[in-house]
């Protein structure tokens, strides 16, 4: 779904959007739409037995929680690394379903600089960003989401976690732990909000 994918069920008639991109007629009528505003997301038709190997083969990372997170491959994975460590979880292959606005929560809540190479993190860093990711996404989820431009999820509603964000969007202000000025840069092309005095390169 990328971005601002997202799916919508209507149980009456489906009316005319231009972001309508899929759809979806189930076993009681009603019909699943699939929306996005910026054209980003991509679908696949997998048959069933192909299921279990899929996310293997397209070298997504396991789910962001307790169950499934695990924190050795994690670790192992980022310390034979030598990428610079915001670009790695942007890629979702050491875990799915890490945006540009929750990589950012997670290395400020993790003291760790976004321009560190992956190898050079210490193991406790690793432990901060591993706990720190579950913790986020967790609190992401259950705040519906971050409605920062146009995000609604499938109900229409807006989400709350941009009122809880504490570096994504918030340039020039202080730092929640330390009262340095938040800063942006970019990392890799992607727009990188941190604390320079908390996450030190």
């Amino acid at each position: 779904m990328r971005m601002e994918g997202k799916y919508l069920l209507f149980t009456k008639e489906v009316p005319e959007n231009k972001h309508f991109h899929a759809f979806f007629t189930l076993d009681n009528g009603d019909r699943l739409v699939y929306q996005d505003v910026r054209k980003f997301g991509t679908m696949e038709l997998l048959d069933k037995a192909d299921e279990a190997t899929y996310f293997i083969k397209k070298k997504i990372g396991p789910e962001p929680t307790e169950q499934d997170f695990r924190l050795k491959p994690f670790e192992v994975a980022l310390l034979s690394s030598q990428k610079l460590v915001k670009p790695y979880l942007l890629e979702q292959t050491l875990v799915a379903g890490l945006g540009n606005i929750y990589v950012d929560e997670v290395l400020w809540a993790a003291k760790v600089h976004p321009e560190r190479t992956a190898a050079g993190l210490k193991k406790a860093e690793i432990k901060r960003l591993h706990d720190e990711t579950i913790r986020i996404l967790q609190l992401g989820v259950d705040r519906g989401g971050s409605t920062i431009r146009s995000y609604k999820n499938a109900l229409g509603e807006e989400g709350t976690m941009q009122e809880a964000l504490q570096v994504y969007g918030r340039t020039g202000e202080p730092c929640p732990r330390c009262g340095s000025l938040i800063v942006k840069k970019q990392v890799r092309g992607r727009g990188s909000h941190f604390c320079p005095r908390c996450q030190k390169r």
